[in-house]
């Protein structure tokens, strides 16, 4: 299983930017540790067909386990919703189960983040208190919206950094800020990689 990095962008794109610092891949998974999670449901996620999803809440964010199985695969991907702060999504993809092994077993380790849309563009708002058919339908506007985003880390070892429509002048900004996690993620993650996989033996669904 791959991501394909988003580098398509609508026109109306450029009224979602917010003027903050978009939301970052250490600071999301902190928020995505910050507490206890609550359960909300497992099901089929836009852009994957291949895999069920299980989605889980805290005080701070929404949690997405995108490859929510009960046998683990070779691809992880986390995607972390905060109201406030936007989305991130953090995927990394090896030769074995990836809670297995460290960061130089990868050979995709890479990630997105997006400020969540403004209201002139349409959509429901993100909130906390989403069901889980209601954090599929979000999605799934989110996504086909095409709206700004950043990217960066690496895709089959090869290494992609940039940013996408109005918020291409932050792409350096971005990379940098976000760069020693993509090369060195912090205990954190490999915790929490585990922890997900843990919940997926009971949340999750067989594939063939």
């Amino acid at each position: 299983m791959r991501v394909i990095l988003f580098i398509g962008i609508l026109a109306t794109g450029c009224a979602a930017v917010h003027s903050a610092i978009l939301y970052l891949l250490d600071e999301a998974l902190q928020d995505a540790l910050s507490g206890p999670w609550e359960y909300l449901g497992t099901g089929p996620w836009h852009g994957n067909a291949r895999a069920p999803a299980c989605a889980y809440r805290n005080a701070r964010v929404l949690v997405v386990n995108v490859y929510c199985t009960t046998k683990e695969a070779q691809a992880f991907r986390l995607d972390v919703y905060f109201p406030t702060r936007g989305w991130v999504r953090i995927y990394a993809e090896a030769k074995v189960p990836i809670s297995t092994v460290r960061r130089r077993a990868y050979f995709s380790f890479n990630a997105e983040a997006q400020p969540p849309p403004r209201p002139e563009v349409g959509g429901p708002p993100l909130a906390l208190a989403l069901s889980f058919a209601e954090l599929q339908r979000y999605d799934q506007q989110r996504s086909e919206r095409l709206l700004p985003l950043c990217y960066g880390g690496v895709e089959l070892r090869r290494p992609r950094y940039g940013c996408v429509g109005a918020l291409g002048p932050r792409a350096a900004q971005w990379a940098e800020r976000n760069r020693g996690f993509l090369a060195h993620p912090p205990e954190d993650w490999y915790h929490l990689v585990r922890e997900l996989h843990a919940l997926a033996i009971k949340h999750g669904q067989t594939t063939p």
